[in-house]
């Protein structure tokens, strides 16, 4: 019943509620030695899987594949360190991560509701 976008921003949603958990892992580990920083792979994954996607039908009356689930990867980053400790988490760059990805989530939020808002309209007539 739902397109394509309704998977693709809950997905996009739960990838964003996992990036705040995953800055505030950083963040509380900044002092620990030889913690590496965190971070999810996400978005280069939905692209590629995008690209991906081409269906060949034999006929134009064929239902469309429902779209390929893309998972995040969490990948630590070993190669750097800031501290002499081995630690490599930078408060400053972690705290504007998290603010960027609050505004990330809130337009993804955002974009949900008017979809359902579209939904309603033309299924309920609710406006």
């Amino acid at each position: 019943m739902f397109n394509s976008n309704f998977s693709t921003l809950k997905a996009a949603m739960d990838v964003a509620l996992k990036r705040q958990e995953i800055h505030s892992q950083n963040i509380a580990n900044a002092e620990t030695p030889n913690y590496k920083r965190k971070y999810i792979v996400f978005e280069e994954l939905l692209n590629e899987s995008k690209m991906k996607l081409s269906l060949k039908t034999t006929s134009g009356k064929h239902i469309e594949r429902t779209p390929k689930v893309v998972n995040p990867i969490i990948k630590t980053q070993k190669n750097t360190s800031l501290t002499n400790d081995g630690n490599n988490v930078d408060i400053d760059i972690e705290m504007v991560e998290m603010v960027k990805n609050a505004l990330r989530y809130q337009t993804l939020s955002r974009l949900m509701s008017a979809n359902i808002d579209r939904y309603n309209t033309v299924i309920r007539n609710i406006r």
